[in-house]
């Protein structure tokens, strides 16, 4: 009998992070300290979570400006926010819905644009 593949969404955790092994420490001449890049706690940001920390730093950066660009950025970072919160509802909507095609397709298109889950291949028999 042959084996279908599919494909599932997976909790949205981050991976574990190299620079420590997951541990959230690294060794240093003066010691162990905590990690510089997962911050201690052993896993990667998600990809949500380092999208949310660059249109913060994007922000910051354009935010005490009065120009018309700085202007321009935050009507796109207040757009891409909106837009990602509507996914996200709809993501949460689709998940009550009866399992269907048309069901799965949408969420595997909204989760697509916001990588809140992985998708992991499975073979079924």
């Amino acid at each position: 009998m042959a084996c279908a593949k599919l494909t599932v969404m997976s909790d949205g955790a981050g991976k574990s992070c190299e620079t420590c092994y997951g541990e959230g420490q690294v060794p240093t001449d003066a010691g162990l300290t905590t990690c510089p890049d997962c911050g201690g706690s052993g896993t990667l940001a998600t990809p949500a979570t380092l999208i949310e920390w660059r249109v913060r730093e994007i922000e910051r950066e354009v935010g005490a400006r009065n120009d018309v660009t700085a202007l321009d950025v935050r009507w796109l970072v207040f757009e891409l926010r909106r837009a990602r919160d509507a996914l996200t509802e709809l993501l949460a909507l689709a998940d009550d819905l009866d399992e269907t095609p048309a069901r799965t397709r949408m969420m595997f298109i909204a989760n697509g644009a916001l990588d809140l889950y992985q998708a992991t291949p499975v073979e079924t028999e």
